[in-house]
C-alpha cells in the first residue's frame, strides 16, 4: 500500500468526526511530513510506501529535518502533533511500523501568554460604533468569545435559536472534533444580540452574518475584525485565541472549578485545561486585574 493510500484512508477517518477547518489542518501539515519524506527518498508518496523506510527512524528525523531549518520549537511541535496522529493512525491499523517508539518532542518554546487586562477591555469596546448594524455584530462576537469562551468557528456557526434566553444558555452544535456542548451566556450579551438583530437589513437563520448579504460572516471577516482592533486598539498581542485564555483564566481566577471550566471550553483532554491552572496562579500572584467574567458564571456554575 502506498503512503498516499494510507493518508486517504486516515483523511477519510478523521473525516467521520472532524470539522472542516480540523481536516484543513491535517492535509496542511501533512503537506510538509510529506514533503520531507519525497525529499528523503526522491520519489512521490503515490510511489512511496513504509517498506521504503523500513529501518528509518522516521518521526525523529523529521523532527531533526525541522530543527535544521531553524524552526521554532512551538512550530515544530504544531507539525509533529499531525504527523503524530496519522503515524499512530498508520501503527494501529498494521500499516507501518512503531515509528513513535521512543521519541520525544522538542521542549515548548511559546512566548508566555498575556491575557487581556480590564482597561485593555474598555479600549476594545471603545472601537465599536454601537450606532450601525456592523459596530454590533463586531462587538457581540467579540464578547461571546471573551464572556463564553467560544471558538471563532463556533461563533460563525451560532443560530438565533441556539440560545436560550430564559435560562442563559447557548447551545453549540458540532463544534471541533463534530461534539456539542452549553455555555453560560450572561443578560448584557444577550440583550446585546437582540439589539444588533433588530438592526440587520438581512435576515439569515445564522446569527451573524455578511453585511452584503445573508451569508453566515466568513473566517476571514473574523480574522479581518481582529486585525483591525488590534491597530485601533494599540494592543499589539491581541488575537481571537487570547479572548479564550482570558475567559479561562478569569474563571479560574474567580473561583471556578476545573472541570466545569474543561466543559465550558470543550476540551476533551483535561491536560490542555490544566494549563490555565498556571496562567491563573501567576495572574493572582502579580495582582493583575484580569478582566472580570460576569457573576453568572459563580452563581449558576456550582
Amino acid at each position: 500500500m502506498t503512503i498516499k493510500e494510507t493518508y486517504d484512508m486516515f483523511i477519510r477517518n478523521r473525516s467521520v468526526y472532524c470539522s472542516p477547518e480540523t481536516l484543513r489542518s491535517y492535509k496542511g501539515h501533512l503537506k510538509v511530513f510529506f514533503d520531507f519524506l519525497e525529499a528523503e527518498s526522491g520519489k512521490g508518496i503515490g510511489q512511496l510506501s513504509f517498506d521504503d523506510f523500513k529501518d528509518a527512524a522516521l518521526f525523529g528525523d523529521f523532527i531533526i529535518h525541522l530543527r535544521k531549518k531553524n524552526v521554532k520549537n512551538v512550530t515544530i511541535r504544531s507539525y509533529c502533533r499531525i504527523a503524530k496522529a496519522y503515524l499512530r493512525y498508520c501503527y494501529q491499523n498494521d500499516l507501518c511500523p512503531d515509528y513513535l517508539k521512543g521519541v520525544r518532542m522538542p521542549p515548548d518554546d511559546s512566548v508566555p501568554k498575556v491575557v487581556l487586562y480590564s482597561d485593555e477591555v474598555k479600549k476594545i469596546d471603545a472601537c465599536f460604533d454601537m450606532l450601525t448594524e456592523k459596530g454590533r455584530r463586531n462587538y457581540c462576537i467579540f464578547h461571546l468569545m471573551l464572556d463564553c469562551g467560544l471558538r471563532s468557528q463556533e461563533v460563525r456557526h451560532l443560530h438565533y435559536e441556539d440560545i436560550d434566553r430564559e435560562r442563559n444558555i447557548i447551545h453549540i452544535l458540532e463544534s471541533k472534533g463534530c461534539k456539542s456542548r452549553i455555555a453560560l451566556i450572561p443578560d448584557f450579551l444577550i440583550h446585546e444580540i437582540d439589539n444588533y438583530v433588530l438592526l440587520r437589513i438581512q435576515s439569515s437563520n445564522m446569527l451573524f452574518q455578511s453585511l452584503r448579504s445573508s451569508e453566515p460572516i466568513t473566517a476571514d471577516a473574523v480574522k479581518h475584525l481582529f486585525t483591525k482592533l488590534k491597530k485601533e486598539s494599540g494592543i499589539k498581542r491581541l488575537h481571537a485565541h487570547l479572548l479564550r485564555h482570558t475567559f479561562a483564566t478569569s474563571y479560574l481566577i474567580g473561583g471556578g472549578n476545573l472541570e466545569f471550566l474543561r466543559v465550558f471550553m470543550g476540551h476533551s483532554d483535561y491536560n490542555v485545561t490544566k494549563i490555565y491552572s498556571q496562567l491563573a496562579a501567576e495572574s493572582k500572584m502579580l495582582g493583575v486585574d484580569v478582566y472580570h467574567l460576569d457573576p453568572i458564571f459563580f452563581k449558576k456554575g456550582y
